[in-house]
């Protein structure tokens, strides 16, 4: 009998505007994948008249549940948000914590200079644009994930063209 493959879940951290869902578009991963998007789950909740974080705990259930839903039938289950802090990363992997029974954990880490994220930040518009001060906020509590957090593997994305 062939050994079974391993289930991956993927966290990908990074402030915003540091590439996380542009890397996503460009990279592709074996097996049967899905990409499970915070920004998305929150747009299809929210009306454009709606602050961004009106309905965030209507947001954080659906952003698990795809997970947990995804983290059964997929290869590859990627959660796409910024997860910049141990605090952040520590409350999905907690939420997660019965479902990642034998699955392979990876953080996706995209670090990249203020200056970077500010002048990728200028050239978005409309919802996906992000207050100055609120990147700046995320850049000052920004910290590259480690292994005792309960990371099997941690990738560091220096520069656009890196390839995992």
């Amino acid at each position: 009998m062939e050994k079974q493959k391993r289930r991956k879940l993927y966290l990908m951290v990074g402030c915003p505007a540091s590439g996380k869902s542009t890397f996503l578009k460009n990279h592709s991963f074996e097996g049967t994948t899905e990409i499970i998007s915070r920004d998305e789950i929150r747009f299809s909740l929210i009306k454009d008249n709606e602050p961004y974080f009106s309905k965030e705990k209507e947001v954080w259930r659906e952003f698990v549940k795809r997970a947990k839903e995804s983290l059964k039938i997929n290869d590859n289950t990627i959660l796409d948000a910024t997860h910049i802090s141990k605090t952040s990363r520590f409350k999905i992997l907690t939420a997660l914590a019965p479902a990642l029974k034998d699955v392979y954990v990876c953080a996706i880490v995209l670090p990249r200079p203020l200056e970077t994220l500010l002048e990728q930040n200028s050239q978005r518009s409309g919802r996906s644009y992000v207050p100055e001060s609120a990147i700046k906020n995320m850049y000052e509590n920004f910290s590259i994930p480690s292994s005792e957090e309960g990371f099997d593997e941690i990738i560091v994305i220096k520069r656009k063209e890196t390839k995992i």
